[in-house]
């Protein structure tokens, strides 16, 4: 969430790359991403065989993750809409990010 408050174009140049196919990075993605994810789902799939926490598809919680780590640049004018035309405070900015990881941790077990 840091990365795409601090570099929100960037996140969005991303996005919008996606979303059209990704024709200018389709290599990276299935091959420098793709083996970056696996390193991840590895290490997920290893807490889950230890009781870390709770079985679940690792690749769709990292989906989850990015999805609402680049909400917060990608959507900023709707949440600007929302927040009486103001962007996030730093203040509502650390309370989002406190939620967003509370939340997923509770979701897969990992805090009580």
């Amino acid at each position: 969430m840091d990365l795409s408050r601090k570099r929100p174009l960037e996140s969005r140049i991303w996005a919008e790359e996606i979303i059209r196919g990704a024709p200018l990075i389709q290599d990276q993605l299935e091959q420098t991403l793709a083996a970056w994810l696996d390193t991840r789902v590895k290490r997920i799939t290893d807490w889950i065989n230890t009781g870390t926490i709770q079985a679940l598809n690792p690749r769709i919680l990292m989906y989850m993750i990015w999805a609402v780590t680049q909400h917060f640049a990608d959507f900023e004018s709707q949440i600007r809409a929302l927040n009486q035309q103001q962007n996030l405070s730093d203040e509502q900015f650390a309370e989002a990010k406190k939620q967003v990881v509370q939340t997923i941790l509770k979701g897969i077990g990992a805090l009580d």
